[in-house]
């Protein structure tokens, strides 16, 4: 029996997409849970929009990451720490602190990549992860605060 997934089925497929599927399965589990509705005619072509209108949406999501992206290959942040008389660095400056910068800048849903957070003064280059295979580099400066 063809089905319609209405939500994603872990092995099965992603919402909106059209599968065969044997006939217990459907009848027993997908289509009284409301995981699947019957592939006719009138829901083939709603399902068909539904999944046009939900790419066209990923675009301009892909089209807005991408120059969210562009906007940050400039940018610097700049952070004022506390050191003591050697120079070591009390605390640090952690993938969240630097999400939470961004944020305040209009630059929101994005991730900082750190391996472990900045503790040492001067430039570090870190990867911001925008999603859908959007990266981009920023330039972090941590600075000795007066």
């Amino acid at each position: 029996m063809k089905v319609i997934l209405l939500e994603n089925i872990r092995g099965l497929g992603k919402k909106n997409d059209i599968r065969e599927v044997s006939d217990g399965y459907a009848r027993n589990f997908l289509l009284p849970k409301k995981l699947a509705e019957a592939a006719t005619g009138a829901a083939l072509k709603r399902a068909a929009e539904l999944k046009a209108r939900a790419e066209a949406e990923r675009e301009k999501l892909v089209v807005g990451l991408k120059a969210a992206a562009e906007k940050i290959k400039d940018e610097k942040l700049v952070f004022k720490v506390k050191t003591g008389e050697k120079g070591e660095v009390f605390g640090s400056v952690s993938a969240r602190d630097i999400e939470q910068e961004l944020a305040g800048r209009g630059i929101a849903r994005c991730e900082a990549e750190l391996k472990k957070p900045l503790k040492t003064l001067g430039e570090h280059d870190v990867e911001i992860n925008f999603g859908e295979n959007i990266k981009a580099k920023l330039k972090v400066f941590l600075e000795n605060q007066p």
